[in-house]
């Protein structure tokens, strides 16, 4: 089978090494790629910085590997200051994680566009647990890019399994007619014409009379109540109510006395879930309290 993904992933090196020379301020020239081949997971390694890279409009995504330690000494060049050696500061990571996502969307649009596919929502982010990188197998490019000064890095590209076959472009359709059907040689017959299907006449569509449904009224005073009937409910009887100060209420202890806003001979309340529904009076009924109700539905007089 012939390597389809070779010529891509040089033009990808191209990009990439395009990119980096304008954020380095030098020249940056590409080696001659070498193919991988390798049935082992990719795994996050300390000394690299991995990048995934999605392409949605060919549901294909890649991996790009860079060099760690060569990051650094680009970020120098950025820079314009040398380091010491040490580890890099958060702001140099920073640095470094926007540098490698800008390579790698460059090389990402560069794929898009060799294998006319749309470049829009193009992403490339670090990963930074295994889990986020594509299941093996893998299509593995590998080249150098020489910054000059003997200073060069390897920069390493791989295709998860499906690139094979969504991103090399399809085979030009046959020409087609006016019509859309495949252009037939200039000296071939004319097809017959299509034989004319025999249309019926319609029918006109008819349909029984009918009538509507009498709606039944019911009975007065029980219209959809059965419905509801079983519905538990809890009644509140209140002998009378007060206003009383939070130093008053604090201040209470066993044997206080407070005055309700109803004298001794007038009736109770009775209250459905807030609702006044009637009045009584308290009577004892088997060495119980109860209510003998005197007004149904009573008037609330507000003052």
């Amino acid at each position: 089978m012939p390597d389809t993904l070779r010529p891509i992933a040089d033009a990808m090196f191209v990009s990439a090494a395009g990119v980096l020379g304008t954020l380095a301020g030098r020249t940056v020239k590409v080696g001659p790629s070498k193919p991988l081949a390798t049935e082992a997971s990719i795994r996050v390694d300390p000394g690299v910085v991995a990048t995934i890279t999605r392409i949605p409009s060919a549901d294909v995504s890649f991996v790009s590997r860079y060099n760690k330690r060569d990051l650094a000494r680009i970020v120098e060049l950025m820079l314009g200051t040398p380091s010491d050696g040490a580890e890099l500061d958060a702001m140099q990571l920073s640095i470094v994680a926007e540098t490698v996502a800008q390579i790698s969307s460059a090389m990402g649009e560069a794929i898009a566009t060799d294998t006319k596919h749309d470049t829009i929502g193009i992403e490339s982010v670090v990963a930074t647990e295994s889990s986020a990188f594509p299941a093996p197998p893998f299509a593995t490019y590998t080249a150098k890019l020489d910054l000059g000064d003997g200073f060069a890095t390897t920069l390493t590209i791989d295709f998860d399994v499906l690139a094979q076959h969504r991103l090399v472009p399809p085979a030009p359709a046959p020409a087609k007619s006016k019509r859309g059907a495949a252009a037939a040689p200039a000296d071939a017959p004319a097809p017959p014409p299509p034989a004319r299907r025999r249309v019926e006449e319609g029918q006109p569509v008819t349909f029984s009379p009918m009538q509507p449904t009498p709606v039944r009224p019911a009975a007065l005073g029980h219209a959809n109540l059965d419905l509801v009937h079983d519905v538990p409910l809890e009644i509140s009887a209140v002998l009378g109510q007060t206003e009383l100060s939070l130093r008053e209420v604090v201040s209470m202890q066993t044997g206080s006395v407070f005055e309700l806003d109803k004298l001794a001979t007038e009736p109770i309340d009775l209250y459905v879930n807030k609702i006044l529904i009637a009045r009584g009076e308290v009577v004892v009924v088997d060495d119980k309290f109860a209510v003998k109700i005197s007004e149904l539905n009573p008037v609330v007089v507000r003052v």
